[in-house]
């Protein structure tokens, strides 16, 4: 890869087959068949947890709830005050790419103060390494180690996944 060239990792076909199998993954993981709660991180995050609720809801009769967790924002802890969370379910944080796993972690804190489950999963789209927090990407479409001068992008737009594209910084 040339400075400041971009690869695209991913495409609509690639990412449809890797969000199926993810899906799919939490489908068997779910052992009590409990109700599914996917928490889509910010917009990227989000898109992604609607992608996996339009293929889990059929699988789990409508038993798939999504909710968005605006972390960029202040008042994310009064958005969870308004939905009422269910003692029992299958929680999964949702992101697009995990990096340093600081994101990831600010979410499992604020859904962990909302909801009292007895596991909390997590799935990204991309998981790219170099953690700085002890967090692991349960269910993921691409593990992908990076170097550190690379950045990975979800392309989205109009609320679709287009690409996972790679660049490396000039």
């Amino acid at each position: 890869m040339n400075s400041g060239s971009e690869l695209v990792l991913m495409d609509r076909e690639r990412i449809s087959r890797s969000l199926n199998r993810m899906a799919h993954e939490i489908a068997e993981h779910n052992v009590e068949d409990t109700p599914i709660d996917l928490f889509g991180i910010n917009d990227r995050g989000y898109v992604v947890a609607v992608a996996l609720e339009n293929i889990l809801t059929p699988m789990f009769n409508d038993k798939v709830r999504l909710f968005q967790l605006p972390l960029k924002k202040k008042n994310t802890h009064s958005d969870l005050e308004a939905i009422s969370l269910p003692d029992k379910s299958y929680p999964v944080i949702v992101d697009d790419v995990i990096f340093s796993g600081k994101t990831m972690f600010e979410a499992l804190n604020i859904i962990s103060s909302y909801m009292n489950p007895s596991e909390i999963h997590t799935a990204v789209l991309v998981d790219r390494g170099h953690r700085k927090f002890p967090i692991k990407a349960e269910f993921y479409g691409m593990e992908l180690p990076t170097k550190l001068d690379e950045h990975v992008s979800v392309v989205v737009e109009s609320q679709q996944i287009e690409s996972v594209k790679l660049t490396k910084s000039a």
